[in-house]
């Protein structure tokens, strides 16, 4: 059927929506195999540093970030901006770089992305993958972390993250280095939060674990405070860059007009 004007927006749409949905997928399986292999089974039998979670997340930590910034500069990712993250899509519609009519769409997509790529890690890796050692790649705080303790990390995260982001998509000189800022600050905040709140600042990061392996105790805060964090964060940005664009106003401009002449 010929396209017709109307029905491109929203083919667009469902494009991009299926483009998230696909990069998600991807992203959660390379996340869960990084858990699989690096987290699971395979740890080392005798101790030492590396069997601490804290050595363990130097590996992990940029894995999950690059594999972001890989995400970003793919060619799908370059459609779409390869956001494979609820909050940061909420924010690029903010910072006037995603289609409104785009954002439900694609958090959908994102969210169905992030259950089909934990279903494959099931499927690949086979029973291992349900263990306790892997338990589907959910997320655990700490001992005695509450939810607000959690939402409160997870917020603050994603604000620096978005806020980081938003300088570099106004500005023509940083855009470039956006992908690579936004995969190492994802890699600081697992080393630095990933044994405390679990230093994921994504919803759908947790979204697909949480569901197969039933725990949910703490899935509200996983879904609810990063794109708190986010919107609070282009709230801040887009006053800055108003204020920024606003020119100053000069005793001149400030003068009352002359009156007409009769």
């Amino acid at each position: 059927m010929k396209d017709t004007p109307a029905s491109l927006p929203w083919q667009r749409t469902l494009h991009s929506a299926f483009l998230e949905l696909a990069l998600t997928a991807v992203m959660l399986f390379v996340v869960a195999t990084t858990v699989r292999w690096l987290l699971g089974t395979l740890a080392p039998a005798h101790g030492g540093w590396w069997n601490t979670p804290e050595g363990r997340l130097l590996a992990v930590a940029p894995l999950s970030g690059y594999t972001v910034t890989a995400v970003m500069l793919s060619p799908w990712g370059r459609v779409t901006g390869g956001h494979v993250n609820p909050a940061i899509t909420l924010a690029m519609w903010r910072y006037g770089r995603t289609p409104g009519r785009d954002v439900a769409p694609i958090i959908a997509g994102q969210l169905l992305g992030s259950v089909l790529g934990i279903v494959a890690g099931r499927l690949v890796w086979g029973p291992v993958f349900a263990s306790p050692a892997v338990n589907f790649a959910v997320i655990r705080p700490a001992p005695g972390w509450s939810w607000a303790a959690v939402a409160a990390v997870e917020a603050a995260t994603m604000f620096v993250i978005v806020a980081v982001a938003g300088i570099g998509v106004s500005s023509r000189r940083l855009g470039p280095f956006t992908p690579w800022a936004v995969g190492t600050m994802i890699a600081a905040q697992i080393v630095a939060f990933g044994t405390l709140s679990g230093g994921i600042a994504n919803p759908a990061r947790e979204f697909g674990p949480a569901l197969l392996s039933g725990d949910l105790s703490l899935l509200p805060a996983y879904l609810l405070a990063p794109p708190l964090g986010a919107l609070a964060a282009t709230i801040v940005i887009n006053r800055t860059n108003t204020r920024h664009r606003t020119p100053a106003r000069t005793p001149a401009d400030r003068a009352p007009a002359p009156a007409p002449h009769p």
